[in-house]
């Protein structure tokens, strides 16, 4: 027994476990290092691409904002010289009205001059032809395309001071035959006009009536065959001057 060697108890030893490495674990422990810092950059790209689109989407938008931009400010540019054209030409149509109508007062009175002196020489036959006063001096009548429809203008002048302005009412009648029937038709009768009973004359020379040929035209009723148109004048409710006209589609001369 004595020669024996005494056993330490197995407690007194400690016991350290150490993990066993392998070769292949070593590489893939690499390859994951070497992946993780590729990755970082990786990531950086591709956030850098995405960043490139979302501009690329931006700069499309921007660009075509700036093409509207300009498409509007050569619009606008546009607008602004046509609005200083139409200016210009308003300026010079007004310059033109004032013009023509100086010119047309001048022939008015040139008108109303050479009457006058008309009047002077048929008053050597007709002793009341210069008596002051209203003259209807013609009558036009002219067909539409529609049947049974006419146009017509009238034509007042007067005698008297070249100062004096007429005020008068116009009044008319169409005389003709209905169902072989004599039949006479005011004119309030055959328009639509809300003033024709009677034809307002305000004028210092001369006036051509009425002002609007669409509300003025006469509608004759179906059947109806006009013979002749009557004319009257009047001042205060009482006839002036009468005249009468042979009903002529192409326009009547007393």
């Amino acid at each position: 027994m004595w020669g024996l060697k005494r056993r330490t108890p197995l407690r007194e030893h400690s016991v350290v476990l150490m993990p066993r490495t392998s070769k292949w674990f070593s590489v893939l422990k690499w390859v994951g290092v070497l992946l993780l810092i590729l990755a970082i950059p990786a990531s950086a790209w591709q956030a850098w691409q995405a960043g490139l689109r979302s501009q690329a989407d931006v700069v499309l938008e921007r660009n075509r904002l700036l093409e509207q931009r300009e498409e509007l400010l050569f619009e606008l540019t546009a607008a602004r010289e046509r609005a200083q054209e139409l200016e210009v030409d308003l300026l010079v149509a007004l310059e033109s009205v004032s013009e023509n109508r100086g010119m047309v007062q001048e022939l008015e009175q040139q008108l109303f001059h050479l009457q006058q002196d008309l009047a002077q020489y048929q008053g050597a036959l007709v002793p009341s032809a210069t008596s002051p006063g209203i003259r209807i001096q013609a009558f036009e009548l002219l067909p539409t395309e529609a049947p049974g429809r006419y146009r017509f203008k009238i034509m007042v002048s007067r005698v008297g001071e070249e100062a004096d302005t007429v005020q008068a009412q116009l009044r008319m009648s169409v005389h003709g035959l209905q169902d072989g029937k004599k039949t006479t038709l005011p004119l309030a009768q055959l328009t639509e006009a809300d003033d024709a009973d009677g034809i307002a004359l305000d004028f210092r020379y001369f006036q051509v009536v009425p002002a609007s040929d669409a509300e003025w035209e006469l509608r004759l009723p179906e059947g109806f065959e006009p013979l002749r148109v009557d004319l009257q004048a009047l001042q205060d409710g009482s006839a002036v001057v009468e005249r009468s006209f042979e009903w002529t589609a192409t326009g009547a001369t007393p």
